[in-house]
């Protein structure tokens, strides 16, 4: 028996297994015959063919989930995963029973049957700590098959990866179907090194558009400001960083009248968090810290004018009067949040997920993306590095099984979990209108995981690359970028020649 400390409870009742979705549409009533018409009786004729209501695709139909997937079961073996012991991580892929709460009752649901599918207890355990960790590391150095998923920080992931400690999805789990959409595209390109991918994200997890970032406005303040609710112009692909900087510096006021603009009782334009907001000015441009050659080998692209321009625009705006940028507090029950909830700031930002905090906000604020570079690039929106990434341990005695198992899990992720998340928690709890709602499909569409945000062996210096420059006076990015680079140039070459055959 594996170590355990805590199980999800599989309660195997056959009401869970019921249909997420109705089957079948209401057959509607005869419609009144039209007056115009020389034959009303023939008006009212239906064949019997058209008299049969429509039916809806059960998308949890076990049929169409399972294909492609094994028809024997594994004998009541156990299924280990370690994760961060977080609620925020744990909630992600464990429910211990029903309560009521829509997300929490997908995972219930959704691991009852997969754990019925393939007779498979599915557990859980806790790693020693909350965030950043690298528990499983000594358990597959000794070649013991001691989990078989492990779930650590995003950038915790690539430490395993680049000790050549995972199974390559690409080869190694012949049941995970990689082509399809419940696994994230853009993960898979990015996080691939020379052919070989260790490390994946996909449907599996709710929590990768839980760590998406998004930006919030005022909607008191805006009408205020007569400012218009910029939702048509996100739709139609306008919403730019140049509008959207200087709304934020048309936002700011004295309202104490000491001659001085303070967050402490004062209104700014814009508050953030140096893991937030400076993350978020270069992806949103279309910027990444490495990118991929021919060859699939990462080189260092985070530099060029179009970097030195997103630089030189958002420093300038975040030093003025006009923004605040919390770089001590990284909780949310305060600091920057505090600012916005108190509707002394226009705009803010933060993940997806923490959106949910401001339920008792007074006043009423929407969710939209954040800007992007100008109106002829495309919307991108960052993927918190702290979130769930995913990895087989080398030491797996049955890679098809546990693939298996996977691929299930992120084909109902996708069918129930993600429905229940997006729809149900997001879009009637969190965002207070049906234009938030819409943008999150925008926001949805735009996910990217730049490796040289997750992957700090290769990226070096520049992993962190924002946070450095909020904390201090220096702007040149320029300098610290030649002063940087070749240190990081030759420890990337090291490490990516681990990858090699």
């Amino acid at each position: 028996m594996k170590p355990m400390r805590k199980a999800l409870s599989l309660l195997l009742a056959l009401l869970l297994l019921c249909p997420l979705f109705a089957a079948c549409s209401e057959k509607s009533p005869d419609a009144a015959a039209d007056p115009a018409s020389p034959d009303p009786a023939a008006d009212n004729e239906q064949t019997a063919a058209e008299a049969v209501p429509e039916t809806e695709e059960d998308p949890l139909d076990p049929a169409v989930l399972y294909d492609g997937l094994p028809e024997d079961g594994y004998g009541g073996y156990e299924f280990l995963m370690l994760i961060r012991p977080n609620d925020r991580w744990i909630a992600d892929m464990a429910a211990d029973e029903l309560n009521g709460e829509a997300i929490n009752d997908a995972i219930f649901r959704r691991n009852s049957m997969v754990a019925e599918k393939f007779d498979v207890a599915i557990r859980y355990e806790e790693s020693s700590n909350y965030n950043y960790e690298t528990d499983a590391m000594t358990s597959i150095r000794a070649g013991d098959d001691a989990y078989d998923l492990v779930i650590p920080h995003g950038r915790a992931a690539f430490l395993y990866a680049n000790q050549m400690l995972c199974l390559d999805w690409n080869t190694a789990l012949p049941y995970i179907s990689l082509d399809s959409p419940w696994w994230s595209q853009d993960a898979r390109k990015s996080f691939s090194i020379l052919g070989k991918l260790f490390v994946m994200n996909g449907d599996i997890s709710y929590n990768s558009l839980g760590s998406a970032d998004v930006m919030l406005f005022n909607k008191q303040l805006m009408t205020d400001l007569g400012i218009p609710f910029p939702y048509e112009t996100v739709r139609e692909g306008a919403w730019t960083y140049d509008l959207w900087a200087s709304q934020v510096e048309s936002a700011s006021a004295d309202l104490n009248g000491d001659g001085m603009i303070k967050e402490d009782d004062d209104r700014l334009g814009y508050v953030t968090q140096k893991w937030v907001g400076p993350m978020e000015a270069f992806a949103t441009s279309g910027l990444r810290v490495l990118s991929k050659d021919e060859d699939d080998t990462p080189y260092l692209s985070f530099y060029s004018e179009k970097t030195v321009d997103v630089f030189n625009r958002y420093f300038a705006l975040i030093d003025s009067d006009a923004a605040y940028v919390d770089t001590a507090d990284v909780s949310y029950s305060s600091g920057f949040i505090g600012i916005f909830e108190e509707s002394r700031a226009l705009f803010t930002d933060m993940n997806m997920t923490d959106v949910i905090t401001l339920r008792t906000m007074e006043t009423d604020f929407g969710v939209i993306p954040w800007p992007k570079y100008d109106e002829q690039s495309e919307y991108c929106t960052n993927v918190d590095a702290g979130t769930n990434l995913f990895l087989v341990p080398i030491t797996a005695s049955d890679p098809a099984r546990t693939s298996a198992i996977v691929e299930a899990l992120c084909r109902i992720g996708e069918r129930l979990v993600l429905p229940a998340y997006y729809e149900v928690t997001l879009q009637s709890k969190a965002s207070r209108d049906n234009e938030s709602a819409d943008m999150l499909d925008i926001i949805k569409s735009a996910l990217i995981f730049d490796l040289g945000y997750y992957n700090s062996e290769l990226s070096g210096a520049f992993n962190n690359e924002f946070v450095d420059f909020v904390g201090s006076a220096n702007r040149d990015i320029t300098s610290w970028y030649e002063k940087n680079a070749k240190a990081v140039t030759k420890t990337l070459e090291k490490n990516v020649d681990k990858y090699r055959d």
